[in-house]
Order: C-alpha cells, then sequence, then structure tokens
C-alpha cells in the first residue's frame, strides 16, 4: 500500500469529477487531459492532504510524466 499514490489518485479523480482508471504510468497532462485551472486545484489539493508545499515555479515536466514520477516529486518535498 502506498499512502502518496493513493492521495494522489484520489485528489486526481477530485479534480477531474469523475472515476477514471489511473496507474502508475498514466502521464498526468496527456492521459487525464488536466487544463492548467484544473492542474493548479490537483497541486493545491496535493499540498492540503499530504501537508507538503510544493514550489510550483521548480516543477518541471518531467514531474507530471506519470503518476508514478509525481509521487516520487511528492515524496522528495515530505
Amino acid at each position: 500500500m502506498d499512502p502518496i499514490f493513493d492521495t494522489v489518485v484520489t485528489c486526481l479523480r477530485k479534480v477531474l469529477g469523475r472515476d477514471v482508471p489511473i496507474e502508475r504510468e498514466t502521464n498526468i497532462v496527456r492521459d487525464l487531459g488536466l487544463d492548467s485551472l484544473q492542474m493548479i486545484e490537483f497541486l493545491l489539493t496535493v499540498e492540503d492532504e499530504l501537508q507538503v508545499d510544493l514550489d510550483f515555479e521548480a516543477m518541471d515536466m518531467d514531474s507530471l510524466e506519470s503518476v508514478d514520477a509525481f509521487c516520487r516529486f511528492v515524496a522528495g518535498k515530505r
């Protein structure tokens, strides 16, 4: 069980407003189609749920390449 992964998936589904299949290799931008406003909402939700401070300015697209890559990014902020 991976609590960061589970929380990230819950946050993504909340922002998308629907229950979609999300795997570790799912690309957050390409596969889920988050627009810029949804992305901000997602990042703020993750910050609140996991009590981390994500530096949006320092974040690169590699961190959003997959749900797993984003989970590693978040884990590095804890």
